[in-house]
């Protein structure tokens, strides 16, 4: 192949990209995220604010930073690091970053090399040999968008599966935050129940020996025995807990579930108020909505694309080459080039292409339909988790004035103890209030937490204030 020819096969080349260039039509875009969303709930007016009352400025990314625990983000990083569905879901992302690759590849012309020989020889003593090689390009033309509509059809797919990836990150971050502080409320509640446990046990050596005086009857005995049988049941029972709870981190984490991690004794501070922006952010913010927006784009260039493989399809195809041939007697051989081009238009097909867009026209439908669905559900899980804060917030406030009244009451009486005016018992039943309200505060704050994590979910705050969650670019470059 000599300089003439190599510069012929550009030529061709740069003749094709003109012509694909020039001829090429416009391509139809899906809807804006506005009328995607009009048409998916005409029935819902997504309002102006948030029907629950809801701090005001943009959601913060980092929550996890928030509750200013250690524990927490070492688990958390672990579980980024280690968790097994975790590693499912960037498996299918790489597989739809292949897929949009090769979808984007039908664009650029098919470039490949060819080449042989032979030998040939017989007894009259001649003999023949034969080499050659050659360089071919084939283009299909995208004339009317056919191609590139697919090359969007899976570029949008794979950015649906980044973003899926995303949630998955944030979904994993969040339950491993709040299993976090649910092994640290069960451990709580643990020792809250053994020192229930030692004080029913005292309780009962007391009446025994109450009894046994003559000041008790039976019936006062078998009472306190009842209460420390359900007291070393709840012991039993928050064991037990505790260790399952610990055992979900672990797998959470890739470990082994050996209910070996040691939890922390005592809950994070609770964060400060979270600002919630406005509704419609909601519909970017969150990775699972914008996941499902890009598949209603991914099903409707894919419709297009249906479309558009009824219109004639033009390819050109271009190579250069050599070949040498060499006999006894003669010498001949030479060089070559080509340049062509080849049409096709479907006239009867027995409907398959009709059929075809009847399928990505009901895919299109169906994606719209589940965007519609998971951007109502965001909606509500704002709502549902605004309200549930601030009412959680309640709650804890009168947990907390039930357990400063119990206390105080509790002090109170054994001062009365000590000054001969009240008896021990009475002091031991006190001091079971006490540990009944404080297990009503621990599990009430541990909700809190977990709810304020939920509410971070909700409204698409990252756990992270640097996401490294693979980017949602093109894929056709990779």
């Amino acid at each position: 192949m000599n300089r003439r020819h190599l510069t012929i096969l550009i030529r061709a080349s740069v003749i094709s990209s003109t012509l694909l260039l020039g001829s090429a039509c416009a391509t139809k875009e899906p809807p804006s995220q506005a009328a995607m969303t009009k048409d998916a709930l005409p029935n819902a007016v997504v309002p102006g604010a948030w029907g629950s009352a809801a701090a005001q400025g943009s959601v913060p990314n980092g929550w996890v930073k928030e509750f200013n625990d250690p524990g927490l983000d070492a688990v958390v990083g672990e579980a980024m690091k280690n968790n097994l569905d975790l590693r499912t879901a960037k498996a299918r992302l790489d597989g739809a970053a292949a897929a949009a690759s090769a979808a984007g590849a039908d664009l650029k012309p098919v470039v490949g090399a060819t080449g042989g020989g032979v030998a040939q020889g017989g007894d009259g003593g001649n003999r023949y040999t034969n080499r050659g090689a050659g360089l071919n390009i084939s283009w299909e033309l995208d004339l009317w968008g056919r191609l590139r509509q697919q090359s969007g059809a899976a570029q949008a797919n794979y950015e649906g599966a980044a973003l899926d990836y995303e949630f998955a990150r944030q979904s994993i971050a969040a339950a491993t935050a709040k299993a976090w502080f649910l092994a640290s409320e069960t451990l709580q509640q643990q020792k809250l129940a053994t020192a229930q446990v030692a004080t029913y046990t005292e309780m009962l050596r007391i009446t025994e020996t109450r009894k046994n005086a003559g000041k008790l009857g039976e019936q006062d005995v078998r009472l306190v025995k009842a209460d420390l049988a359900g007291a070393q049941e709840r012991e039993a029972a928050s064991t037990a807990a505790h260790k399952q709870v610990v055992r979900a981190l672990e797998s959470l984490l890739g470990r082994y579930p050996g209910a070996e991690l040691a939890a922390e004794p005592e809950l994070p501070a609770m964060p400060g108020p979270v600002p919630a922006g406005v509704p419609s952010e909601v519909l970017e913010r969150r990775p699972d909505v914008a996941a499902a927006e890009r598949r209603v784009r991914g099903a409707f260039k894919n419709t297009e694309a249906k479309k558009l493989a009824r219109l004639p399809s033009i390819g050109l195809t271009a190579g250069v080459g050599a070949n040498s041939g060499l006999t006894e007697l003669t010498r001949s051989g030479g060089s070559f080039f080509n340049v062509g081009s080849n049409f096709f238009a479907p006239i009867f097909d027995g409907g398959a292409r009709k059929a075809d867009i009847a399928i990505a026209t009901a895919d299109q439908e169906k994606a719209l339909v589940a965007y519609g669905q998971t951007a109502l559900r965001a909606f509500q899980d704002v709502e549902n988790t605004l309200d549930s804060d601030a009412t959680l917030a309640k709650r804890e406030t009168l947990q907390d004035g039930a357990l400063t009244d119990s206390i105080e009451a509790l002090r109170l009486r054994k001062v009365e103890a000590d000054a001969g005016k009240a008896d021990t018992l009475s002091v031991l039943q006190l001091q079971i209030k006490v540990d009944l309200a404080k297990a009503g505060v621990i599990s009430i704050r541990q909700a809190r937490r977990s709810e304020r994590v939920n509410l971070y979910m909700a409204l698409g705050g990252d756990f992270s204030s640097a996401p490294t969650a693979p980017s949602a670019a093109s894929a056709s470059n990779r």
